[in-house]
């Protein structure tokens, strides 16, 4: 697959809405719900530490349910523009203890969605059918993925249907499993998946001596988990002894050996993180692929005023480029009308052929992707 894709596919949350996982007006409910959750688990201790913030923080000391919680992009910019800065939020929050609220936020995250697409595979609907066929029939010669989401979903479609576990993320991460405690580096075989992935992805670690990213298979993700909250971070939220179904993890960097691994997501958020290595790597990536593609296909994706940055480069490149791109929607939901209205106006003019598609994932939907060649004919 070493030749520039030409065709872009963008995929948001409604895309891995298909797969069972939340969209992001869901989110805080989904993050809060331990009714399946063990009473001595982690998730269930993440969710009262997390609670007792959002309670203690936007609530004066009153519980609030998830509708009642703040927008995500609100707690999670505050979050960051007072931890970055080394500042308090109120009396109660020190810098240190906003960062561990931070992780802690990140690894339910993480848990979360890893559960809830576990049970959609074990009870698949409609949607999750018409996804394997798109991930069946997807072609890794002419179409790149770029998205915006953390999870895995499209590298665990494509490993299930076409046995893809080479992924190129664009931003030269290198492939690694966990092994007994350990990292250890990879050797993946066939061709690479281009996947990118300007937000971060669940599967990743950053070392923040050496700056190398590392990539593990989505099916350790909960590893990454492990690692990124660790046996002090536990006893803070805990207040005490880390009950023994808490696994923690502090594997050294496989490249410089440092006790440096963590992770960098670019959050719900107004602030961003993106001056990363992997990030900015990422959006360079991104920008070439945007520019050799004729067809730009936005799926589930509805262009949110937080994603200021992705929007410029998506604007800046679609003015310089001689030959526009085409553009295609696919959306859902009772937002739909005004997400494709969110589109016309930010681009303007669009092939006069159809290209919007408001009725989610379809079989009109798959015979358009076809027509396009972003799915291999029947």
């Amino acid at each position: 697959m070493a030749n520039e894709p030409g065709n872009l596919l963008i995929v948001g949350a409604g895309f891995s809405f298909n797969a069972g996982l939340p969209l992001a007006s869901d989110f805080t409910r989904e993050l809060l719900d331990v009714g399946r959750l063990k009473l001595d688990g982690p998730s269930n201790g993440l969710v009262k530490y997390i609670r007792h913030f959002v309670d203690t923080a936007f609530g004066e000391g009153k519980s609030r349910s998830a509708k009642q919680w703040p927008e995500l992009e609100d707690m999670f910019t505050l979050l960051d523009l007072s931890a970055n800065t080394g500042h308090h939020l109120g009396p109660h929050y020190s810098a240190a203890d906003l960062r561990v609220v931070r992780r802690a936020i990140i690894v339910r995250m993480i848990r979360m969605l890893s559960q809830t697409y576990k049970r959609r595979q074990r009870s698949p609907d409609d949607n999750w059918q018409l996804l394997e066929t798109l991930f069946r029939d997807f072609d890794g010669e002419t179409t790149a993925v770029l998205s915006m989401n953390w999870d895995t979903v499209f590298e665990q479609g494509l490993a299930r249907t076409q046995s893809v576990r080479n992924i190129d993320y664009g931003c030269s991460a290198r492939p690694h499993t966990f092994e007994r405690g350990k990292l250890k580096r990879r050797v993946t075989s066939g061709d690479a998946a281009r996947i990118l992935k300007p937000h971060g992805s669940v599967n990743w670690l950053y070392c923040d001596a050496c700056r190398e990213t590392v990539w593990v298979p989505p099916s350790e993700s909960l590893k990454v988990a492990s690692t990124l909250f660790r046996t002090r971070d536990w006893q803070t939220l805990l207040g005490g002894k880390v009950p023994s179904s808490v696994e923690t993890l502090s594997p050294p960097c496989p490249n410089c050996e440092a006790n440096a691994l963590g992770t960098r997501f670019a959050t719900f958020s107004y602030r961003k993180a993106l001056d990363f290595p992997m990030h900015a790597a990422s959006w360079r990536t991104a920008e070439i692929y945007l520019k050799k593609s004729v067809d730009w296909v936005f799926f589930g994706y509805s262009m949110p005023s937080a994603d200021f940055e992705f929007k410029h480069l998506l604007k800046r490149v679609q003015l310089t480029e001689s030959e526009r791109p085409r553009i295609t929607v696919i959306t859902g939901g009772t937002d739909a009308d005004a997400t494709v209205e969110r589109f016309y106006r930010f681009f303007g003019r669009v092939p006069k052929e159809r290209w919007d598609f408001r009725d989610g994932l379809t079989s009109e939907v798959i015979q358009h992707l076809r027509d396009i060649e972003v799915l291999r004919p029947v």
